[in-house]
């Protein structure tokens, strides 16, 4: 049973049973101890053969072990001893019966401030244990490096102040008087609180869930809160609340609270110049790019001065804490119906909704939409797209729909064309002006193929309409402008910017420009 223990886990052992042992039974284990070879109670690596079991400051008190209190010129002694030897931190600890935490303190101490702070040791009053609990809780510190930074040497004390200020709050601390309770004085204590909390529990949790609720009403209710959520609402009630009763009161832990505490004072770097990034870009293009574009330009952004590029997911979780959101495509917008006129002749659906290509010119898409101004003046605007690149080829701005204003894109289009070696399409809808004879005539003289959209199917000619929406959602809303000029150098920019500066994440996030170099390459 002992043949693997170490000294300390054997010596651990043998208090817990002589603590419940009679003076008989002391005998007969200090026999056993001494039947026992040196050998078996020495660490790994110690080759100290006559090591004493017993230390001199464990002794004998009825019928149980404990260590006696050493005093401060025995430690100083085993510190310089532990300073001019090469002998280890615990073997110096064994030798003089000093537990290891407390001789670490001390060595620390000793080496921050010299021997005077070990024989002076701080006075303890009410701020200097609320001044060590909030310097180890900012600084994240550990108890040993808390004593050793402020000289104390009792590290079962710094616990007990800090459990304190986490149950009651900082006038908890302020209000300990030094020394030890009597057992009458303490279980006089806990009746009058578990008296007072009884009475006072039921009104107390109701405000508490009160204004909790009060500060979380975007979210409802509590149930729907995140644990992020209830430790912020903990946190700005802390000073109008014990901790411990808002603990008890919203369903959170303690060590939850404590995780996210430490968040919100020492919050990550990182991650605040991320935030700062994500903002930037989005105010830079005005609200326009949702979370897979303004992800893909803060990477790029993260590319070009060589850092880690941070995840989608942790780009959208951004977003939403700081309520970065593109609501532009949410909203509704009339449309223009061009198949009121004139009827001609119709063309099959050649495209059928295959919008794909590789080559440019093979697919082409044109279509018409209106936009009104402020004054009720009315503009209209015909483009023709190319499917391989996304651009936008031609395109005219004109006040009235006439049959003239439709043939410009299309002449422009055909001085436009190189000689491919390969067939070409342009798909409409049914409007009137795509069915009239000198539309068709236009094609052939620029040996294009014509394609039409079944009647009343838009999604035939989804790949023009999509330009549309962009032009409307991301442009103010075209009430907006006072007059027709406005509202043409407005459409003239936005094509301008969609050619050249708008990435598309179907095109690797690309601008149609650049995406068409590529493809040129």
């Amino acid at each position: 049973m002992y043949q693997n223990c170490t000294t300390v886990q054997f010596q651990l052992a043998l208090q817990y049973e002589l603590k419940v042992a009679s003076d008989h039974i002391v005998n007969l284990i200090n026999d056993f101890v001494n039947s026992i070879p040196n050998e078996v109670l020495l660490d790994a690596g110690d080759h100290n053969k006559n090591l004493d079991p017993y230390p001199q400051s464990w002794k004998h008190n009825f019928g149980g072990i404990f260590m006696t209190k050493i005093s401060i010129e025995t430690k100083i002694k085993a510190i310089e001893e532990y300073c001019t030897t090469a002998s280890s931190l615990r073997g110096i600890a064994r030798k003089y019966g000093i537990a290891k935490l407390d001789f670490q303190i001390c060595v620390g101490i000793y080496a921050r401030f010299g021997k005077e702070k070990l024989l002076n040791p701080p006075t303890v009053t009410g701020d200097f244990r609320l001044n060590l609990v909030k310097w180890k809780q900012q600084n994240l510190a550990s108890i040993p490096e808390t004593c050793i930074h402020f000289g104390f040497r009792s590290s079962g004390s710094v616990y007990q102040w800090e459990c304190q200020y986490n149950e009651h709050g900082a006038q908890a601390l302020l209000k300990l008087r030094p020394g030890r309770k009597s057992k009458h004085e303490l279980k006089s204590r806990e009746r009058d609180s578990t008296f007072k909390e009884t009475e006072s529990a039921s009104p107390k949790r109701e405000l508490i869930l009160k204004d909790s609720t009060r500060r979380l009403k975007k979210i409802g209710s509590l149930e729907k809160a995140s644990k992020k959520e209830l430790a912020q609402v903990i946190y700005d009630l802390k000073a109008k609340y014990r901790l411990k009763d808002l603990i008890e009161a919203l369903p959170i832990s303690m060590s939850t609270y404590q995780y996210w505490q430490a968040k919100f004072e020492h919050p990550d770097e990182a991650e605040e110049e991320l935030k700062s990034v994500i903002k930037g870009l989005f105010e830079y293009f005005e609200g326009d790019y949702g979370v897979r574009r303004l992800s893909a330009q803060v990477r790029d952004y993260y590319r070009i001065i060589n850092r880690p590029l941070p995840n989608h997911k942790r780009i959208y979780r951004l977003m939403r804490e700081m309520g970065l959101q593109c609501t532009k495509y949410s909203k509704r917008h009339r449309k223009y119906d061009s198949s009121k006129g004139p009827s001609g002749k119709k063309a099959k659906n050649v495209i059928r909704r295959r919008f794909m290509s590789n080559r440019k010119y093979q697919k082409m898409v044109c279509d018409i939409t209106e936009l009104k101004a402020k004054d009720g003046s009315k503009v209209y605007l015909e483009i023709i797209k190319d499917l391989a690149t996304n651009q936008i080829l031609t395109w005219e701005i004109g006040t009235h729909p006439t049959l003239e204003f439709s043939l410009k894109p299309l002449r422009k289009l055909i001085g436009l064309l190189p000689h491919t070696g390969y067939q070409l399409t342009l798909h409409t809808d049914q409007g009137w002006q795509y069915q009239h004879r000198a539309w068709r005539v236009l094609l052939k003289h620029g040996r294009i193929r014509q394609s039409m959209s079944h009647r009343a199917t838009c999604l035939d000619n989804a790949a023009c309409e999509t330009v549309f929406s962009k032009l409307k959602a991301e442009s103010r809303p075209d009430t907006d402008y006072a007059n027709q000029e406005d509202l043409i150098q407005t459409i003239e920019e936005w094509i301008d910017y969609y050619n050249h500066r708008r990435i598309q994440t179907k095109l690797g996030n690309l601008t149609p420009l650049q995406y068409e170099a590529r493809l040129a390459a």
